[in-house]
């Protein structure tokens, strides 16, 4: 067929025609092969230009206008977040008769995910599609997968040369990402069987998972969602028309009770702020976040501090975005959006910020310097003493000893009729032992969770604990080895002394190891096997 389409064009060689070509295919340097591959003889003698590859295609072509004002419930129809994206399913819907319409959403799925590609790939397509997924190939088997995603699975190619080098990414498509949604919870086998997947097949994919653990903190974020959204409708046939307003809105109450173990459910509805700043009233979690709601169904890599600003965050908001923030954001990892009430505005938009630590050196008790570094006015995200606080987390997922704390606000100060001794003995609000601060200009609920597990997470299982644990193993510093827990012994040897004995000599050594690899990595953090021996006196 190519072969023809040559022959055909020789009959016009001398006039000024260009020929274009459009493919889907991955074997696509055929179509622009470079000058000294070309069996052209005009090409190799620079009588004709073969242009490179274009591959810069664009989104939102076709999006609808805005509402002034613009709410919530404007951007959270399908036919406009139909129409956000590659003009593909836009075009499909104004097209369409009213059956095409209502079946937009499986449309995108069987786009995404189809039926005869292998279930892992269709895996990762969903993944890639919801998680900003990065890939970093070190091998031509690991390209040939990104590649797949390109071809047969909407993954986007930003940029591409006749060597078949390419940079792809998974752009904001709202409509993609809840049609991944449904795939992996309603037509995988279990949510665990999409970690598992996930974990095994990490290394041959070649992804990226972060450095400080963001990763597996966006998957729980996700996963919380999601199970408060599965929980309304059991099948896809309970979604069906599907309506974003009342099928993938959550509200952030809920959202949170589904973040956290069960235990703690009453102790959030009457929880206090941690920091009060001036311009927020002193009342409970519940009241504070009442009528705020959630529409968030993927992340986005940004790439530009300025994006994290209020202004640009409705923008983000009216897309179902959550941000996975600049790299080497102090601070920050992700932040999502939430909104009183159903105008899109500034004022309105309800923050929750959250770090990730991966290291162990982060344990079960509330780092207050953490916290306070989680400071969206001095990072200008927001203005400050906003009449809407913001929900402040730190997930310390290297910890060995898993809790969850709800941070307690710090002690009132003394009243004024107090004596100047009475003064002394009073705790001030930043006291040197609790090491938090209340001196900030916003108002905010903290919550510190340790570990990962059942006992830490109310969306996690213990068999997602387990393939949770691999995935931050990989993502792990070179001197924080990803060593396991000695195996759990069968009740019949539990008391046999030689093996307990084993098993705190196979601890023992664990620890040593992770000891002498961070003295290999010397001085780069504030932990005694960082530093020689000789200056622990000194330092320690």
């Amino acid at each position: 067929m190519f072969s023809q389409i040559f022959k055909g064009l020789r009959a016009v060689l001398g006039l000024n025609i260009m020929g274009l070509s459009l493919s889907t295919s991955l074997k696509y340097m055929l179509l622009s092969l470079e000058p000294q591959h070309d069996p052209s003889s005009h090409l190799a003698n620079s009588e004709r230009v073969m242009y490179p590859s274009i591959t810069e295609l664009g989104l939102n072509q076709l999006a609808l206008p805005l509402d002034d004002p613009l709410t919530l419930r404007h951007v959270t129809t399908a036919k406009y977040i139909s129409h956000l994206g590659r003009p593909l399913f836009a075009a499909r819907w104004d097209a369409g008769d009213k059956h095409i319409q209502k079946d937009l959403l499986d449309f995108a799925r069987f786009k995404l995910a189809p039926g005869p590609a292998d279930p892992a790939t269709n895996v990762l397509a969903c993944l890639a599609a919801r998680f900003a997924v990065e890939f970093r190939p070190r091998n031509e088997r690991q390209e040939d997968i990104e590649r797949t995603l390109v071809e047969n699975h909407m993954r986007y190619c930003t940029g591409a040369d006749s060597r078949l080098r390419m940079v792809t990414i998974a752009p904001s498509e709202p409509l993609l990402a809840e049609a991944a949604f449904e795939y992996l919870h309603y037509f995988c086998h279990s949510p665990d069987w999409v970690l598992k997947i996930l974990a095994e097949n990490l290394d041959a994919w070649a992804i990226h998972l972060g450095d400080r653990g963001e990763f597996v903190m966006s998957l729980i974020w996700m996963a919380a969602r999601d199970a408060v959204v599965v929980r309304a409708a059991r099948s896809v046939l309970d979604r069906r028309p599907w309506d974003p307003y009342r099928h993938s809105i959550i509200s952030i109450a809920d959202w949170m009770k589904q973040l956290l173990p069960a235990d703690y459910h009453q102790q959030l509805e009457s929880m206090h702020p941690s920091v009060v700043g001036d311009g927020t009233a002193w009342t409970d979690f519940n009241l504070a976040f009442e009528d705020c709601r959630l529409w968030c169904n993927h992340f986005v890599q940004v790439q530009d501090y300025d994006v994290m600003h209020t202004k640009f965050l409705c923008a983000l908001l009216s897309n179902g975005i959550g941000i996975l923030c600049v790299p080497n954001e102090a601070g920050i990892d992700l932040l999502w959006i939430g909104l009183k009430g159903d105008v899109i505005c500034e004022e309105n938009l309800v923050l929750i910020l959250g770090q990730a630590r991966n290291d162990r050196c982060y344990q079960s008790e509330p780092d207050g310097v953490v916290l306070d570094t989680m400071d969206p006015v001095k990072f200008g995200i927001c203005a400050p003493n906003r009449s809407i606080p913001i929900i402040r987390m730190v997930f310390a997922l290297g910890s060995q000893v898993p809790s969850v704390t709800l941070v307690a606000p710090p002690p009132p100060p003394p009243p004024p009729q107090q004596s100047q001794q009475h003064k002394k003995d009073t705790k001030s609000p930043k006291d040197p032992e609790t090491n938090f601060s209340s001196n900030l200009e916003f108002t905010s609920y903290d919550f510190w969770f340790a570990g990962i597990g059942p006992s830490t997470f109310g969306c996690v299982t213990d068999k997602d604990a387990d393939w949770y644990q691999d995935l931050l193993a990989l993502s792990r510093p070179p001197y924080d080895p990803p060593f396991g827990p000695f195996p759990v012994l069968p009740p019949i040897f539990r008391h046999s002394n030689k093996l307990r004995k084993l098993e705190e000599e196979t601890e023992a050594v664990r620890e040593a190891r992770v000891d002498l690899r961070r003295a290999a990595n010397n001085m780069s953090m504030a932990l005694k096997s960082h530093f020689p021996t000789t200056l622990h006196h000194d330092y320690f």
